[in-house]
């Protein structure tokens, strides 16, 4: 299977210092983010990339080719990245043809390999979303998007602003070829929460109940400084 990993973005929020480095080659402890994606995924059994740069996508790309890796890695570029994340998984779908199922994950989410089981593990017809119950290095919930599960498993509502909610967005997606097929002809959505949103209509986006598997998203400058102390604590 394999396992498209969004890296096109700008990382605003971690500016300056992303003026001149792509986010997702920021380190902690002597790795660069997307590393710790990468190792997740190979460590479960994935080793086919799709990986989509944007922003200072030539870096990116040395920075990863650096980590020699065993495994197959296809660079896609997206000149739209400005867009948001949904136009990069769009710059991807023709480098997904003929694939049923395919994994998709954000390259600044810190993962481990537990998390990326569970989605291999709870593969069926419909997409899926990874989700936590009770996450417990979230450090600011108002930032994170968060999600609606009904009692049979399948996501209601998304977003960063809802109030009523029972489970946190890991960044981590188990997606089928037909979410494409949900978009109008010509449509970007403006995030991958407006595209879960049509998928949710369609009453066809599961959860992956991984609560309890270890990840940390990193946004801003506090995240940074977080997620290196938890790591530096031994807790990832």
């Amino acid at each position: 299977m394999k396992a498209v990993i969004l890296a096109a973005g700008r990382g605003e929020r971690l500016s300056p210092l992303t003026d001149w480095i792509p986010k997702p080659l920021l380190k902690l402890d002597g790795k660069p983010l997307i590393g710790y994606v990468l190792e997740a995924f190979v460590e479960a059994g994935v080793d086919d990339f799709i990986i989509v740069t944007g922003h200072l996508g030539d870096h990116l790309r040395k920075g990863v080719e650096a980590l020699h890796l065993e495994a197959e890695i296809l660079f896609i570029h997206n000149p739209d990245y400005r867009l948001g994340n949904a136009s990069s998984l769009l710059a991807a779908r023709d480098a997904l043809a003929g694939e049923r199922h395919f994994l998709l994950s954000m390259s600044d989410h810190i993962i481990e390999s537990h998390l990326v089981e569970a989605a291999l593990k709870a593969s069926g017809d419909d997409p899926l979303l990874c989700v936590d119950a009770s996450p417990r290095y979230l450090r600011d919930v108002k930032e994170a998007t968060k999600v609606l599960v009904d009692g049979e498993g399948y996501i209601r509502r998304i977003g960063k602003e809802l109030r009523l909610w029972n489970g946190v967005d890991t960044g981590v997606f188990l997606l089928t070829s037909g979410i494409f097929d949900a978009l109008p002809r010509g449509w970007v959505p403006p995030s991958l929460s407006h595209w879960m949103r049509r998928l949710i209509r369609e009453d066809v986006l599961k959860a992956c109940d991984v609560s309890g598997c270890f990840w940390l998203d990193v946004d801003t400058w506090d995240d940074l400084s977080w997620a290196r102390k938890v790591l530096r604590d031994g807790e990832g």
